[in-house]
């Protein structure tokens, strides 16, 4: 598996000593948490056009426009927002360590929905594909799967 002690690169097995993954880990977490903003700005109404917006194809309906992207910004924000933390505590920078894995896992619960829900809040297909991904990670791997475990990422 990726990252577990290896990485295929090219064909190759390569090695990875448990600091490289850690730093793929933090990189991915804290790029994860800034791709969200994306999310923000569409909700906040700073960029908007007919490929990139905020608008739902539920809540715009059932809530109206305006509380729509509300519900919108309060679910890119605790994203973009949960997603760093989880990244500076994952490297133990003011936020203990223990505390990760939950807050990436909770994180990923308000990103899976925004995803579903403000679908073109994000840019570029490709934005949305790499956080599908990543949340799938994170629900698959580290809920489901309890890895990468801390041994893995030489923390114990």
């Amino acid at each position: 598996m990726i990252f577990r002690d290896y990485l295929f690169f090219s064909g190759k097995k390569v090695n990875l000593a448990p600091k490289t993954s850690r730093t793929v880990f933090a990189i991915i977490l804290f790029v994860h948490g800034i791709g969200h903003i994306q999310g923000v700005i569409s909700s906040l109404g700073l960029f908007i056009n007919d490929f990139w917006h905020p608008r739902s194809w539920l809540f715009d309906d059932l809530l109206g426009e305006k509380t729509s992207r509300i519900l919108a910004l309060v679910l890119w924000g605790m994203s973009a927002i949960g997603f760093q933390a989880a990244a500076f505590s994952f490297l133990g920078v003011g936020i203990s360590h223990e505390y990760w894995r939950t807050l990436a896992i909770i994180t990923a619960v308000p990103s899976i929905l925004g995803l579903i829900f403000y679908w073109n809040s994000m840019a570029m297909i490709f934005n949305k594909l790499g956080a599908i991904a990543v949340n799938a990670w994170i629900l698959i791997g580290l809920l489901v799967l309890n890895w990468p475990t801390e041994a893995d990422l030489g923390f114990y």
